[in-house]
């Protein structure tokens, strides 16, 4: 075991794919903070705008009415405009950089939208605002905001924030990249049969080998992007318990630091999980590009069929846009679907043992053909 280690290592070490993948994960890290700075991303007073747009779009799909307490517009029309004034008002506080004044106004805006899910006729404009999800959560956040007189904002160009910006949208590359980079994980190896058969241990062990090896690619890959985003730290390291908003089976908020551990463990479970799914592929497919077709046909099928997530809510496959998950996105499917990360990380550690189970029991004593 440990001498098909040493050698796997000295044949890895060399690999071409391991570098570009390094390389690849450089580039992301770097491109990211570049995409962030040109295109201004996380410019809340761009949001806050787009907002009061589409609240104004909600506004046109009533009759012009008075919206005074007394006059003759509908309740949903009158808190509609209470919601465009509220807005209207975080634009301004924003402008000023007047921190407080806008979190006041957006726990307003957010208990405004609340009462309007009740009123007559909300189905009319409920495309242009908020999910009850979504709006549950920014009231939670900014209500926390008033209660702590938070005197700033978060700003993506510090250290902290834009780890959390990066993991909050790695979800759905990660399982991608690591289908890539495990794709040939063993064929390299079936080309030359003589150097799987010179190994002197098992085949399961000699799998093993090529598991911790990648394993700690994957490891070397995530600690790149921590020390990739060190260079944002000339902008100031930023708030580790900065509140994020997450659906953890009900509505709740965590800190900024513990969002990007619970990303990470997602991407390291979920890495092992497409590691082994490659292996077995491998060794029945015995073509990296039918194993490519296989790993994003079982990817991509439930989001390009949202309906198979409330069909079959507990497909592993589901769980792999871990981002989508912690932000209760099936919550707010046509067929509602209340499944958590939480659901799926002990999902896929089950299939992880089951994969180990079957790569021993059937691997290790030749009732697959490998080579």
């Amino acid at each position: 075991m440990l001498r098909a280690l040493k050698v796997g290592l000295l044949i890895e070490r060399t690999n071409r794919k391991n570098l570009v993948a390094l390389l690849a994960v450089v580039v992301v890290v770097f491109g990211m903070m570049f995409f962030i700075k040109a295109q201004e991303v996380g410019q809340q007073l761009d949001e806050k705008k787009s907002d009061f747009y589409n609240g104004r779009a909600a506004l046109s799909k009533f009759q012009v009415k008075d919206a005074s307490e007394d006059g003759d517009g509908s309740d949903l029309f009158k808190n509609l405009t209470k919601q465009n004034r509220s807005i209207a008002l975080q634009i301004a506080a924003l402008t000023m950089d007047n921190y407080p004044l806008y979190y006041e106004a957006s726990m307003t805006t957010a208990e405004l939208r609340k009462e309007a899910f009740d009123l007559e006729d909300y189905d009319k404009v409920a495309d242009l605002l908020p999910t009850k999800l979504e709006n549950t959560l920014n009231y939670m956040y900014f209500k926390q905001m008033v209660d702590s007189e938070k005197q700033t904002i978060s700003d993506l160009s510090q250290y902290i924030p834009f780890l959390l910006y990066f993991f909050s949208i790695a979800g759905f590359g990660w399982y991608i990249f690591i289908s890539f980079y495990t794709s040939s994980i063993l064929l390299d190896d079936f080309e030359h049969t003589s150097l799987v058969k010179g190994y002197p241990v098992r085949f399961d062990q000699y799998i093993l080998s090529k598991c911790v090896i990648a394993f700690g690619y994957v490891l070397a890959f995530i600690a790149l992007i921590f020390i990739c985003s060190l260079v944002s730290l000339r902008n100031g390291f930023g708030d580790i318990t900065e509140p994020v908003r997450v659906f953890l089976g009900e509505p709740t908020l965590v800190s900024s630091i513990s969002y990007i551990g619970r990303a990470v463990l997602y991407m390291i479970v979920i890495s092992i999980f497409v590691m082994l799914l490659s292996i077995i592929l491998n060794v029945l497919l015995k073509n990296m590009y039918l194993t490519l077709f296989v790993h994003f046909i079982l990817f991509f099928l439930p989001i390009l069929f949202p309906s198979l997530i409330s069909l079959f809510p507990y497909n592993p496959f589901n769980f792999m846009s871990f981002n989508e998950i912690l932000a209760g996105v099936p919550v707010d499917l046509e067929k509602s679907t209340t499944i958590t990360m939480n659901q799926g990380l002990i999902l896929m550690v089950i299939c992880i043992v089951l994969m180990l189970v079957i790569i021993q029991r059937f691997f290790s004593t030749g009732k697959i053909n490998r080579a």
